[in-house]
């Protein structure tokens, strides 16, 4: 643990400075190994007889180990791995077989939020790294670049009820292997103007883990910024017990608070404190088109006409029904009065 001291110690942030473990070595050091080893028999890193099906007393476990300040990185794991493993394992390439493992642990416990499997564990640094691979947009790398015309300043979404009435849609937007499938809850699109958007269950862990792939974001900025920009759609779009209520209905929201009021309350503090992500991938994907539909002049008129509050009626009906009734006669008699001269201006010549 020695070697690898000073390049685990620069995972985590300033709030060590003023920990015991800054100031102790060797405390340090006993803490690497207490929590590799953990994680190792926790998440099946290591089988260890005696230890299938153990049970700990702590039930918040699962938890604990998405947390920021937790993430033990993964270069400890091999280190452990390596001194109890047979030195013939090691030379045969087989030191990351903890990650493997206890990448598929992980895949497991996001299939909420996730339909994707990690192909290199090796890439991820630790826990909640692997968890920001997993979340990653699939056509991220596709998306268009903002008009020419656009000054870059700060896009805040309109509420969900706010796009129905301007004729927006709402679709869910399943998980699958196929092309058109979405492959993680951040696979949000738009077509024509239906937004398909995969269902997000609002569990306990889902806040937690949430917030804390936005504090990774936000302190890493190479990683860049999808679950922040996610973040910040689906917390503006959801904002009031109407908008929870309508993608509810959609299946596009999946939540176990005791209202809807509630849960729109918790999705509006998704993201305090957190920085806007400076790559908006959903900006560029989503936002300019749903900006433009509307904008456009064709569907404010429609969506004004199909506001209309007299529209319940009958009498409004009926009144629509009669001027089309005058407005289809107006054209026959146009139309017979047409062929009648022109009949009349054929047997003048005939004659």
């Amino acid at each position: 643990m020695k070697e690898i001291e000073g390049e685990v110690r620069k995972y985590y942030d300033e709030i060590i400075s003023s920990h015991v473990l800054h100031e102790s070595g060797i405390t340090f050091r006993e803490m690497m190994v207490n929590d590799g080893c953990f994680l190792l028999i926790t998440l099946q890193g290591l089988q260890v007889p005696g230890t299938d099906g153990i049970v700990w007393d702590n039930q918040l476990w699962w938890h604990d180990i998405f947390l920021y300040g937790n993430q033990l990185p993964f270069v400890v794991l091999r280190k452990i791995y390596q001194q109890l493993n047979l030195p013939a394992d090691i030379e045969n390439g087989q030191e990351d077989c903890p990650l493997g493992r206890i990448s598929k642990v992980i895949e497991s416990g996001l299939t909420s939020y996730t339909n994707r499997t990690v192909s290199n564990p090796g890439n991820a640094d630790h826990i909640l790294h692997l968890c920001h691979e997993l979340l990653k947009p699939t056509s991220s790398a596709e998306m268009p670049p903002p008009p020419a015309s656009d000054n870059q300043q700060v896009r805040v979404w309109r509420r969900a009820t706010e796009y129905s009435e301007l004729l927006v849609e709402f679709k869910k937007r399943e998980f699958g292997s196929e092309p058109g499938d979405a492959q993680c809850i951040s696979d949000v699109r738009i077509v024509g103007r239906v937004v398909e958007i995969p269902k997000l269950e609002l569990q306990p862990e889902t806040w937690r883990l949430l917030r804390n792939l936005m504090l990774l974001e936000e302190t890493n900025k190479q990683l860049g910024g999808h679950v922040t920009a996610y973040c910040t759609f689906i917390s503006q779009l959801a904002s009031t017990p109407a908008d929870v209520g309508l993608l509810t209905k959609k299946g596009i929201l999946v939540h176990l608070e005791n209202s809807d009021e509630m849960a729109a309350k918790k999705l509006s503090m998704l993201c305090e404190q957190i920085d806007y992500a400076t790559e908006d991938y959903l900006i560029k994907s989503v936002w300019y088109k749903l900006d433009s539909h509307c904008s456009s002049r064709w569907w404010l008129w429609r969506a004004k006409l199909r506001r209309y509050r007299d529209w319940n009626n009958p009498l409004v009906w009926l009144g629509v029904l009669a001027a089309f009734v005058l407005f289809l006669c107006a054209i026959l008699q146009a139309a017979y009065s047409m062929l009648a001269y022109y009949k009349q201006g054929s047997q003048s010549r005939s004659t």
